[in-house]
């Protein structure tokens, strides 16, 4: 089972200013990056259904040359309550009495469906007089084209486009796209994983679109294929560390399925090892026809000759291969 709200509270908390400058260029803009401050997160009770919530994020900060002090609060929510407004609402005032200090309410809704576009605001009237009127910020991301975050060079973009609205069949061209934006900003490896682990989370392909997501890298510029070739092959990885360990968890096809197989066919122990030689072999020759296109029948025979040990060691080294010529050395060395 997927943690939605564990992965977008990760994303936010690591890159909250991205955020912030991503959906609400207007506050990012005079906001005091040096102030934020994320806050202990609160347990709020409401004594009149009896239950308790744990609020989200809480973010304190200040504007640029001003000493007041405001709270950014952010909700994430994966599906919609029906009563979400004045949940908001209650949330908002109880957050001003313990603070007493201004409050800006964001939701953030990662749902797939409904695409109806949601309310941003609760209203209480009485015989037809308004008497509460409250507003909150909503980032709905099924009412945002991916293709409008495309080229903005912001994590948060690269991480959230594979919950916005794309065709079917935009989907490997959207994980790949995500992928090479994620390769450009320059974050170190810990970030990359992260985003990275997001967009295989909310884009996992079939077998028919890895076939097409792998088509799509053989054609863009080498430098950007080497860096998406080391994302991939990292998920892959650790895919085969988690098969190896668990042999449980569903992931990605040429990775963590492969020990998870292992493990429901053969055992336990055989699926903590790294798995058949043949499916090993696959990966290798995968990975390797990815970067540098179909190999030669005697290179595949090769590969598929090698023990679980070399091939391990094969998907490691083909990182540093620079063309196929880098191959043929590694393979006449072993």
């Amino acid at each position: 089972m997927i943690d939605h709200d564990g992965l977008f509270k990760k994303l936010i908390q690591n890159f909250f200013p991205e955020f912030i400058e991503l959906f609400f260029p207007d506050i990012s803009s005079v906001l005091d990056k040096d102030s934020i401050t994320f806050l202990p997160q609160e347990i709020l009770t409401d004594l009149r259904k009896g239950e308790k919530k744990i609020v989200d994020i809480l973010v304190q900060a200040k504007y640029q040359n001003e000493q007041t002090l405001f709270i950014i609060h952010i909700e994430h929510q994966s599906y919609i309550p029906k009563d979400l407004g004045e949940r908001m609402f209650c949330y908002y005032a109880d957050l001003y009495k313990l603070n007493g200090v201004p409050i800006l309410p964001i939701i953030i809704f990662s749902h797939d469906v409904p695409m109806t576009k949601q309310p941003s605001s609760f209203n209480i009237s009485v015989r037809g007089k308004s008497v509460i009127q409250f507003d909150y910020e909503v980032v709905q991301l099924n009412q945002l084209n991916w293709q409008d975050f495309a080229n903005i060079q912001n994590p948060v973009a690269s991480a959230l486009m594979s919950k916005m609205q794309m065709d079917a069949n935009e989907r490997p061209t959207v994980k790949l796209i995500s992928l090479q934006l994620l390769a450009s900003l320059g974050l170190n490896s810990a970030l990359v994983e992260q985003i990275s682990v997001f967009i295989d989370t909310y884009l996992k392909l079939n077998t028919e679109e890895e076939e097409v997501f792998n088509s799509q890298i053989a054609t863009i510029e080498p430098k950007q294929k080497e860096q998406v070739m080391e994302i991939v092959t990292s998920w892959m990885e650790k895919g085969l560390e988690k098969g190896r360990e668990e042999g449980l968890e569903k992931g990605r096809e040429e990775g963590i399925e492969i020990g998870k197989e292992i493990g429901r066919e053969e055992g336990t122990q055989l699926g903590k090892e790294l798995g058949k030689q043949e499916e090993a072999a696959s990966l290798a020759l995968l990975l390797l026809q990815s970067r540098f296109g179909d190999l030669s029948q005697s290179q595949q025979e090769r590969i598929q000759g090698l023990s679980r040990k070399r091939l391990e060691d094969l998907i490691k080294a083909q990182l540093n291969f620079n063309s196929i010529t880098d191959l043929k050395n590694w393979l006449a060395r072993v």
